[in-house]
């Protein structure tokens, strides 16, 4: 039996990829990405899981992922294929170096696009640029290129958000001392919330004030520090059920929660079923 591996993956050495796939490895995986990535759909229809939100990617369509990004494809069609540049999370940051946060996170929120001919070409044409790059192993400054490329995707796909939305999505109240410690957070929750979960932690570490740490999530997300805290928990949780055979009792330990019970009373709370139900559900 041959294995699947994973696209998106990086090669030794190397902070970006390109090719084609089916996506046939996220069949029976449910994981976070440690890598990001463009995709372009050419055939065919999926259905997409993304950090738990279902969505339909058929030709014509976009998707941008994030690193950190939860990815499971239970299913699409025999001719389904895509195009796909994968970066590295730390080529990402680079790219993404000073673009605001707030664009960032209605990336998120917003994966999948629908675009016109003309956007479908100029995508395409884009991966095709991308993927001669890539090619060309003797040329010494190709990540260098490819991180400007990126850098240039997103801002010219800022650029077209500040053109035609509603520019509040964009230009909240915070200022770039308040994105600068956004971004902190969302790192330190990464690197952390397998066993801290509460705000107070994440405020220390900044060296700034709980209630000052929870105004500044709620004004880039809408959402409250302690939501996205446990929102990450939930979801390693959700993934841990679908992916491996761990016990209930060993997720609990695996995630610093003090027993098996208290772990199924915060995943009942947040997703309104117990731990045992869930994994039967989805199996």
């Amino acid at each position: 039996m041959t294995m699947t591996l994973n696209p998106l993956r990086m090669v030794a050495d190397e902070q970006f990829s390109v090719g084609h796939s089916n996506l046939a490895f996220f069949e029976n995986y449910s994981g976070r990405l440690d890598t990001g990535a463009v995709i372009l759909c050419n055939k065919g229809k999926a259905t997409l899981v993304l950090d738990d939100v279902s969505y339909t990617f058929k030709r014509n369509h976009s998707l941008f992922l994030l690193p950190g990004t939860i990815l499971h494809c239970p299913n699409h069609s025999a001719d389904f294929e895509v195009r796909y540049f994968a970066f590295s999370a730390e080529l990402f940051s680079e790219a993404a170096y000073r673009i605001p946060i707030e664009f960032m996170h209605l990336l998120k929120s917003h994966p999948i696009q629908q675009l016109e001919a003309a956007g479908c070409k100029n995508l395409d044409m884009w991966l095709r640029i991308i993927d001669y790059t890539y090619r060309d192993k003797e040329n010494r400054f190709r990540n260098l290129i490819i991180k400007n490329r990126l850098q240039n995707a997103l801002l010219e796909a800022y650029d077209m958000v500040l053109r035609h939305s509603d520019e509040r999505l964009l230009h909240t109240e915070s200022n770039s001392r308040q994105q600068e410690i956004f971004t902190r957070f969302m790192d330190l929750v990464g690197l952390h919330y397998g066993e801290e979960r509460e705000v107070a932690y994440y405020a220390a570490q900044l060296c700034i004030s709980t209630r000052y740490l929870s105004t500044i999530v709620r004004n880039v997300t809408g959402n409250t520090a302690k939501g996205l805290i446990d929102h990450m928990v939930i979801l390693e949780v959700k993934s841990l059920l679908k992916t491996t055979d761990l016990s209930v009792q060993e997720i609990a330990y695996r995630l610093h929660f003090p027993d098996q019970s208290y772990l199924g009373r915060f995943f009942r709370k947040h997703t309104g079923e117990s731990p045992t139900h869930f994994r039967h559900k989805i199996r």
